[in-house]
């Protein structure tokens, strides 16, 4: 009788817990850390040195939580961002896990960031740190950089 009703508890406190999204300690998902690299067109999450060049730098990252946390994404350029009254790189984050999720930024090597709607409206530009751009990170499909 008593291992039947531990059987039941169990089963009670694992539908609980699907039902609630409980999840028992331990077994939260570490954030995701990836990269692009604009000069060689590259994207993978299994550090930068597999997809940029030695010579490229950090123009911005972004994240999918406020005050820098969550996924990040680091985003390379060849040089420093010329300041040339033009945004010189675009990366649409068409299905990724970015898409719509850029909720914090920063802003490397004199690169302006700009959040691109599809509308193709932007807004912007994010200079330097941004710990909350929650207003515009929900529907920001395309990221550039000036």
């Amino acid at each position: 009788m008593k291992t039947m009703f531990s059987r039941r508890a169990a089963a009670v406190l694992a539908v609980s817990a699907a039902i609630f999204g409980l999840v028992p300690a331990g077994t939260a998902s570490a954030a995701q850390q990836c990269d692009f690299s604009f000069s060689t067109g590259k994207f993978g999450c299994n550090g930068s040195s597999s997809v940029r060049k030695s010579t490229d730098v950090i123009g911005a990252r972004i994240y999918t939580g406020t005050d820098y946390t969550g996924d990040m994404l680091t985003i390379w350029v060849p040089q420093p961002c010329p300041k040339n009254d033009k945004v010189d790189h675009f990366m649409a984050l068409n299905d990724s896990a970015w898409r719509n999720r850029v909720n914090s930024a920063q802003a490397f090597s004199t690169c302006w960031v700009w959040l691109y709607r599809n509308d193709g409206n932007r807004d912007g530009p994010f200079q330097g740190n941004h710990p909350d751009l929650t207003f515009a990170g929900y529907r920001t499909s395309q990221i550039g950089l000036s």
